[in-house]
């Protein structure tokens, strides 16, 4: 990859745009180097800053307004010289179905429909896992359910 520089913290310094596959092996590379490190935290943080950093950019107006200014002075559509397509395009098209009485009604069977699968949820949740349950007035044999989890991390930012 001749398009990257090492820093002092061994973290890259993009020059120029990189493709998907870059993407991907340039992550492969930077945690190949954390696993011989002594420590995974600062790029983890480093991590946690960058997509709050991206997230912050995208979803100001200011910036958004300039980019669909500048695509559209490329006719709507535009290729960077790393190959990334750019195009304006609508997001986020909203319908108003309020008004229909049929979606209406279709609308409050689902809620109640949500509103009793919630309330078996909670009910097969205060079952131990494998373990039957009976309910006595209704005659209903329930079988807790199998429960998972994967062990992650979270990282906070400070304010």
């Amino acid at each position: 990859m001749e398009n990257k520089v090492l820093q002092r913290n061994e973290l890259p310094v993009i020059k120029a745009g990189l493709g998907k596959r870059q993407i991907a092996a340039l992550a492969g590379q930077t945690v190949d180097g954390v696993m011989e490190a002594d420590s995974a935290l600062p790029l983890a943080e480093a991590i946690a800053a960058m997509e709050e950093f991206a997230k912050q950019v995208r979803k100001d107006e200011r910036f958004v307004d300039r980019l669909r200014d500048e695509i559209i002075m490329h006719n709507g559509r535009m290729h960077t010289a790393s190959g990334a397509k750019l195009e304006v395009t609508e997001a986020a098209v909203q319908y108003d179905y309020a008004q229909d009485g049929g979606w209406r009604a279709l609308t409050q069977q689902i809620e109640a429909l949500m509103e009793a699968r919630r309330e078996l949820e909670a009910k097969l949740r205060s079952i131990a896992p494998g373990k039957m349950w009976v309910d006595h007035e209704t005659g209903e044999v329930l079988e807790g359910p199998q429960k998972s989890s994967r062990s992650t991390y979270r990282i906070t930012l400070s304010k």
